[in-house]
């Protein structure tokens, strides 16, 4: 063994071991920056994260602000419509009370008519001229109800329904014909012509008002099914005439 270099092998190993600690040194330094890299990238993640959480409860708020809005504006729409529907019947309501109206207006002033020719002196005559005026009184309620007129089957339609009161008919015969008594034939024969033919314009002009309100014509008018109302419409008229409700 050499005297200038009695310790070589531990020199040599020991800067190798120093070479490795460094090494290993190194090694270490590059995994940590590595790891706060992953820490760093982590953590923006984290943030990101964070904001897409915020983001979405912000987004969830609107959604159920929205909802709330639609439900309060379906519950304002359903009040509205509720109160269209209100008017729509109140006006519905108007309407027919004022065509209903008209049409009562109508048969008034031909009640009126009807019971001045009653005192016509002429027997038959008076009877005549009370179909003259049931014939208006019917082309007058077409007009008013907007149904088509005919001159021929209104006749028929009205002689059809006289027919079926006959009791009606034999009672205004009668009457018609006391007049020809001088004095008080004549009188007594027109007032009960007057109150005869005011019952009866009363009662057909009920008839047709029902008639066209549900939606009738002249061509599908059934005379035998009216008939029973005929008849309880003349009653009524005649208590209507007595009780002085007739106004010019």
């Amino acid at each position: 063994m050499s005297e200038d270099n009695p310790f070589p092998p531990q020199q040599f190993s020991f800067a190798d071991s120093l070479a490795e600690q460094a090494k290993l040194i190194q090694e270490l330094s590059a995994r940590l920056q590595e790891k706060e890299k992953q820490l760093a990238a982590l953590s923006n993640q984290k943030w990101l994260f964070d904001e897409l959480t915020y983001k979405l409860q912000e987004t969830e708020s609107q959604w159920q602000a929205a909802c709330g809005q639609v439900q309060t504006q379906r519950q304002l729409l359903d009040e509205l419509t509720t109160a269209c529907q209100y008017v729509e019947i109140k006006l519905t309501a108007a309407l027919l009370h004022s065509r209903q109206t008209i049409a009562q207006n109508i048969v008034k002033t031909h009640i009126v008519a009807g019971m001045a020719l009653g005192f016509i002196p002429l027997p038959v005559m008076d009877m005549v001229a009370s179909s003259a005026v049931q014939a208006n009184l019917l082309r007058n309620l077409c007009t008013h109800y907007t149904v088509d007129f005919d001159e021929h089957v209104s006749r028929c339609v009205l002689s059809s329904m006289l027919r079926g009161a006959l009791p009606v008919l034999m009672v205004l015969g009668l009457s018609s014909l006391v007049k020809i008594i001088p004095g008080f034939g004549t009188l007594g024969g027109g007032i009960s012509m007057t109150l005869l033919v005011g019952a009866t314009v009363y009662a057909s002009g009920q008839v047709f008002i029902r008639h066209f309100e549900a939606g009738g014509s002249l061509q599908n008018f059934n005379s035998l099914h009216w008939q029973a109302f005929f008849q309880q419409q003349f009653e009524e008229g005649k208590a209507f005439i007595k009780a002085n409700r007739i106004k010019d």
